[in-house]
This record gives C-alpha cells, sequence and structure tokens, in this order.
C-alpha cells in the first residue's frame, strides 16, 4: 500500500472543504486505500493552522471538531517519532520537517502544494507531487 506525508497545506485544505482533490485524499486514506504518514511536529502545525483566527472562526471549526481530527491523525496514520534530523534542504526551513517525516517513515510520496518543496522535484528518491498528481497515482494503484 502507497505510504505518504501530506504537508500541512494540503490537510488543512482536505479538512476545512468537502471540494477539492485534498479533500478527495483524505477520503481515501480514510477509505484505508493508502497510509498516511505524520509526525508530531505536522500535526502540531495542523492544529495550530486550524485553531487560527483565519481559519477557525471562518470554517466554523470548534476546539472538538480539532481535537477529534487530530485524534483521527493519531489513531490511523502512521505516526513517526519525529526525531530525525536533516540537513537544511529547503528554501523554508520548515518543510525540511516534511522531508525528514517523508524519511523516517519510508514514504512512496511527499504531496504538497508548496511551491518551496515541489520545486525540490524528489527527496531521496522520494517523489514530490502535487495533490492532482498524488491521485492520479492512487487511482493507478488501486
Amino acid at each position: 500500500m502507497l505510504r505518504a506525508v501530506l504537508d500541512t497545506n494540503v490537510i488543512v485544505s482536505g479538512a476545512i472543504t468537502e471540494k477539492g482533490t485534498p479533500f478527495q485524499l483524505l477520503r481515501a486514506w480514510r477509505a484505508r486505500e493508502w497510509n498516511l504518514i505524520i509526525s508530531p511536529y505536522i500535526l502540531g502545525e495542523v492544529r495550530r493552522v486550524l485553531n487560527s483566527p483565519k481559519i477557525a472562526p471562518v470554517y466554523a471549526l470548534t476546539y472538538q471538531d480539532i481535537t477529534d481530527l487530530i485524534q483521527l491523525f493519531q489513531s490511523r496514520a502512521v505516526v513517526v517519532r519525529g526525531t530525525l534530523t536533516i540537513p537544511r534542504i529547503s528554501r523554508d526551513c520548515e518543510d525540511d520537517h516534511i522531508l525528514a517525516c517523508a524519511k523516517e517513515g519510508e514514504a512512496d510520496y511527499i504531496v504538497s502544494g508548496d511551491q518551496d518543496l515541489l520545486s525540490l522535484e524528489r527527496y531521496q528518491g522520494v517523489p514530490i507531487v502535487t495533490p492532482a498528481a498524488f491521485a492520479v497515482f492512487l487511482r493507478v494503484a488501486r
């Protein structure tokens, strides 16, 4: 089964709206069509972004909604320890946490909408792709 790390932007997009590819990817993950690799850092970032004033009130997310989502990730995703450190790779050092998670979790793909990550194209043999490209891989892998 495919193993992938979703960047925070993809997770948040899929969590706040039922339209679009990020939502479809999370739905496929919930249906156990692929394995999500996630780290404590990514979980914290998702929680922080969802709780932000630009997201929570606009999308009517309650504290409980966000807590439930984080608990779902903790119970159903492959949660790596998040202790692996890598040399600085991307233009945005925050993105290195995504790369480290992928390496630690032996991911097959890194999925992001972030141009800083996408410009790398791959990290230690792991393709870095858009949500739309990963959706195509999922359909082919079925």
